[in-house]
């Protein structure tokens, strides 16, 4: 069965998007085979910075218009992907959260894949929640900026009191250097732990690189450009701490549920 690795933020522009990419690729080089699901039916970019335009989507597969596996898209010499869509908003209102059964609906795939990568939406939806509580390891975007610790920590509060996920891993990104990235985490980790029950793993950082922005504007994963192995290296340490991370206490739940049904 896949290990699920949500990757998800309180708000958007902290580089989540840009993060589950490239965490993506580096997973399926270290570890094994990877499909990343853009999540998003709001604002999906996932396909966009890896640059291809898909023809079928998440949407089309809850518009029932076709199967979940033909929606995946299979992307010679990188990871397989489920792309999003933008602008589906009506759809969403319509008919409530049409994520929730999308996972348990990946794990029943016939071609099984080693890892899932969700990304996911920004904030605390619902869509959003569900994902969590179907996660192995559910890791949270946090930048240096006021409104990126605010959010991330109404979205950890709002994944305990909705749906009792304890375990949480943390990437501060688009930090300026190593002691600033575990400044900022050690007060993130002394707020969320000094009101919520929760537990919060370091897992690395991702440093602040102009080069991340113009392999975006190029529609080209930092991961896959050359020279950039120093970056490389911050995202294979994410890779290798999540991994080793204990697995969300919901997941575990579920799992030993399962075991025992």
């Amino acid at each position: 069965m896949s290990t699920v690795i949500s990757i998800a933020s309180g708000k958007g522009g902290v580089g989540k998007s840009s993060l589950a990419v490239n965490f993506s690729i580096r997973l399926q080089e270290i570890a094994g085979s990877t499909l990343l699901v853009d999540s998003d039916l709001l604002m999906a970019n996932a396909h966009i910075l890896m640059g291809f335009r898909p023809e079928l989507s998440l949407v089309d597969v809850i518009e029932k218009k076709c199967a979940l596996s033909d929606a995946i898209q299979k992307i010679p010499g990188t990871v397989s992907i489920l792309p999003g869509r933008s602008g589906t908003s009506v759809l969403v209102e319509k008919d409530g959260d049409p994520l929730e059964t999308l996972v348990p609906q990946i794990r029943s795939l016939k071609e099984s894949y080693d890892y899932v990568v969700m990304d996911a939406a920004a904030g605390a939806g619902d869509g959003v929640l569900n994902a969590l509580s179907h996660s192995d390891h559910v890791v949270i975007v946090l930048l240096g900026q006021a409104t990126s610790f605010v959010d991330a920590y109404a979205l950890i509060k709002n994944a305990y009191i909705e749906r009792r996920i304890t375990q949480f891993s943390i990437v501060v990104n688009m930090a300026d250097n190593k002691v600033k990235a575990q400044t900022l985490y050690d007060n993130f980790e002394r707020t969320v732990c000094g009101f919520l029950p929760v537990s919060l793993i370091y897992t690395g950082y991702i440093p602040l690189r102009d080069a991340i922005a113009r392999s975006s504007k190029k529609c080209k994963p930092i991961v896959q450009a050359p020279g950039e192995k120093h970056l490389i290296e911050h995202i294979d340490t994410v890779v290798h701490r999540i991994l080793a991370a204990p697995l969300s206490t919901s997941r575990q739940t579920e799992v030993v549920a399962s075991d025992c049904g």
